[in-house]
């Protein structure tokens, strides 16, 4: 009888301590999952309040509408990281970002040459100044309807009955002058008139003007008077200046 009694309080321990066990591995397993859970789209679920580390991270790769590498223009990418990269990606519009302005002014065409028919010409200035060299200055007038541009050198004669001076230019470095219709644009003749004892003059009736880069020419009547006649001059005081001077 006494050994039958130690194995009945045997048997009582041994159920005691297997129902502490399991409710030992039953409480582990209720408490593990928050931790470590599986969404059902296949990522991570979302971190428990107050993890600040997790949650920066997931906040960041989000890729709402740039791209901060591409420049195809594509823009319709869900960007990684933590979307510092999109200041320089392309626009969801599909142009590209930095630099893509640099040609655009070639899309407005480039504005046409101002042609001689659709000139104005006229005097500005017929001839004023204190001395012996005097200057007078031409205008052209855009009468195009549209605008135009000029640029260089017209081209000028002095003209008398069968005698003509073709004048030289000036070392000036010329401009492109853009000219909205009805705007004109000046260049300048220099001219040298005699002085006492002067032989060699020439008396202009008329002056030939021809617009840069062009071929067909305009007369204005010459209002200066007698100019010294220096054809032959390396450096004549009787010269032309650049449209736009």
């Amino acid at each position: 009888m006494p050994k039958l009694r130690n194995r009945r309080t045997h048997v009582r321990r041994t159920a005691a301590v297997t129902g502490a066990a399991a409710l030992l591995a039953l409480l582990t397993a209720c408490n593990g999952t928050a931790s470590g859970s599986v969404s059902a789209a296949g990522g991570t679920a979302a971190p428990a309040a107050g993890d600040s580390t997790t949650s920066a991270a997931s906040t960041g790769g989000s890729g709402s509408g740039s791209s901060g590498s591409g420049s195809s223009g594509t823009g319709t990418g869900g960007g990684t990281g933590s979307g510092a990269s999109g200041t320089g990606g392309s626009s969801a519009s599909g142009g590209s970002s930095s630099g893509g302005s640099s040609g655009g002014s070639s899309a407005t065409g480039s504005v046409p040459a101002c042609q001689a028919a659709q000139l104005g010409y006229s005097w500005a200035d017929s001839g004023s100044g204190t001395g012996q060299q005097k200057h007078a200055v031409v205008a052209f007038t855009n009468k195009s309807g549209h605008s135009c541009t000029m640029y260089g050198f017209p081209g000028v004669d002095l003209v008398n009955g069968g005698q003509k001076w073709s004048l030289s230019r000036t070392n000036d470095t010329p401009r492109r002058v853009t000219l909205a219709n009805g705007a004109s644009a000046e260049f300048p003749i220099t001219f040298l008139v005699p002085a006492q004892g002067d032989t060699t003059t020439f008396t202009p009736t008329t002056v030939v003007v021809t617009a840069p880069n062009q071929r067909t020419s305009f007369d204005l009547t010459w209002h200066g008077g007698p100019v010294v006649l220096q054809d032959g001059a390396t450096h004549p005081g009787t010269y032309i200046g650049p449209v736009g001077r």
